[in-house]
């Protein structure tokens, strides 16, 4: 959850560096705030809040097919269709799947980022609501799950079972709904991030509901790369 002093601070952050206004709050600004108030509702990273798509630096024919993919996000929600970005860290997956996200937010849908490591713990915490965050995944227009990997550890099998269960259905029930999803992953094979029965339940549903973009190209974050 991102703090909201952060978000005080970017809002008036935004509002003095505006050209139109010097801060007076002038259309142009409030609209910047605006957005950057729904950014944080969908808990989107601050760090994505004031990037665009059009300056991503990676893999330009991925950047081409996406760009034209999601020029219109009403088409994106209509069509139902869900996402999948697979490859190596730092080549742009989180980077696009945020823009989409934003995009969303700002046309007025409702949206949520997560990563794996969030659903597992909310999942598993005794504290939670867990009604309660199964609704919230299930009824948001367009969800981003980041670092959607095979490298989480349960304390149990059972565990490991029930969260399972648990993700299978909600990714089902959004693709049937045709909610749009949005999944990252730094896995080679995306159809062995489940395992036993839950391998052979995902890889239907990535192949009826899912399209699946290999991005390449080297680590952007590494200013040495």
């Amino acid at each position: 959850m991102i703090p909201k002093n952060k978000l005080d601070r970017k809002r008036n952050e935004a509002l003095a560096a505006c050209t139109e206004c010097s801060g007076e709050t002038c259309r142009i600004c409030l609209s910047k705030v605006n957005r950057i108030e729904k950014y944080y509702m969908a808990d989107i990273p601050v760090e994505y809040w004031n990037l665009s798509f059009k300056d991503f630096n990676g893999d330009q024919n991925f950047k081409n097919t996406i760009k034209a993919k999601i020029s219109n996000i009403d088409q994106v929600y209509d069509a139902g269709k869900s996402f999948m970005f697979a490859g190596n860290l730092g080549t742009g997956k989180t980077y696009t799947a945020c823009c989409m996200l934003k995009l969303a937010v700002s046309s007025g849908y409702s949206g949520l980022y997560t990563t794996m490591a969030g659903v597992v713990a909310n999942m598993m915490s005794k504290e939670m609501d867990t009604a309660k965050y199964y609704n919230e995944l299930l009824e948001k227009d367009f969800l981003v799950i980041d670092e959607f990997s095979s490298h989480w550890i349960f304390p149990s099998e059972k565990a490991g079972q029930l969260f399972g269960t648990s993700l299978e259905y909600i990714l089902r029930t959004r693709f049937q709904n045709q909610l749009p999803t949005v999944l990252c992953t730094n896995d080679n094979d995306v159809d062995k991030i489940f395992g036993g029965f839950y391998a052979k339940s995902f890889k239907s549903l990535r192949s009826h509901h899912i399209d699946l973009y290999i991005i390449g190209g080297k680590d952007h974050r590494r200013k040495n790369a």
